[in-house]
């Protein structure tokens, strides 16, 4: 769509982010605006005539940018972005100037990165934030445009392409991935162990003692007791279907529940050590240890966010 009136611009921005201001334009204006999406991935190309600048709210969406052309200056959350090589406007605030601008945005959901970061994690839910807004390195860097012009000029703009979901799906998976290669994010939680109804039905109710009692001195005969299998059974349906151990899944539900605690204390309300201890951490180096291995930071501070 292609527009004179910034008026009319600025509406046909906020299509793509509800929340977006344009602001005077000093010469001759001409406003062209390019989108196509589907299955939380929408690309958009802005070309922009004359100087103009704008204020974008990235809601639920990370913006990864690619400047084609034109003079472009941008920040997210108001730190300044390298736009001489690729970026990612982080959910929240965005603000750029331009002129002469040609600019490729792929919006993503959070959703589909926080799904795609959760299998890659093996788990259901992945909190997560933005670490980097430039490309990990120049092979990464590559690859992502590679991914993106593909996906723009093979797929997104041909009707008969981009309608076969077969096609389109495998496509813009490809463009999450080579997205989260090149922009790592920092998983901040690693959610919740996802419940599946084909487990057997012992697993399903160790599974279930596991989860209530896990505040509370648990050995591997008892779990065995409480699925009504034998040891051997038990450690072997474990191994099979969760790929650990009654006692490792026993760590790994504690440690949640040490995160969730972690998160929700107040300031100068609990300690690490004190939150270790109560769900069976004896060593808090231990505890710290397995901890950041987990989520990807110190436990003293997550205390702190």
């Amino acid at each position: 769509m292609r527009t004179t009136d910034i008026a009319t611009a600025e509406k046909l921005v906020q299509r793509v982010y509800p929340v977006a201001q344009l602001r005077d334009s000093r010469r001759e204006f001409l406003f062209e605006q390019t989108t196509r999406g589907a299955d939380g991935v929408t690309f958009a190309r802005f070309r922009i005539s004359s100087r103009i600048d704008i204020a974008v709210e990235f809601q639920g969406v990370a913006g990864y940018g690619l400047l084609l052309d034109g003079r472009y200056a941008a920040q997210s959350r108001g730190d300044a972005l390298d736009t001489t090589q690729p970026f990612v406007f982080r959910p929240g605030p965005g603000s750029s100037i331009s002129e002469g601008l040609d600019l490729l945005v792929v919006n993503v959901q959070d959703d589909m990165l926080r799904q795609a970061v959760a299998r890659r994690e093996g788990v259901e839910d992945a909190r997560i934030d933005f670490s980097r807004t430039a490309p990990a390195s120049p092979e990464l860097s590559r690859h992502w445009q590679r991914t993106v012009a593909y996906a723009w000029r093979s797929v997104a703009q041909v009707p008969e392409v981009f309608r076969n979901d077969l096609v389109r799906t495998a496509t813009f998976d490809a463009v999450v991935a080579a997205a989260l290669a090149a922009f790592p994010v920092d998983v901040v939680h690693a959610g919740r162990i996802p419940p599946d109804a084909a487990l057997p039905s012992a697993l399903r109710r160790a599974r279930a003692f596991i989860d209530d009692h896990a505040d509370q001195p648990l050995t591997v005969q008892q779990i065995a007791e409480q699925a009504r299998v034998s040891v051997r059974t038990l450690q072997n349906g474990f191994r099979r279907e969760l790929d650990t151990t009654p006692l490792g899944y026993l760590r790994r539900v504690r440690l949640l529940h040490a995160r969730d605690e972690l998160l929700d204390a107040q300031p100068g309300e609990k300690s690490v050590v004190e939150i270790a201890h109560r769900w069976g951490f004896a060593s808090p180096s231990r505890f710290a240890a397995e901890y950041q291995e987990l989520f990807g930071e110190k436990p003293s501070r997550t205390l702190r966010r």
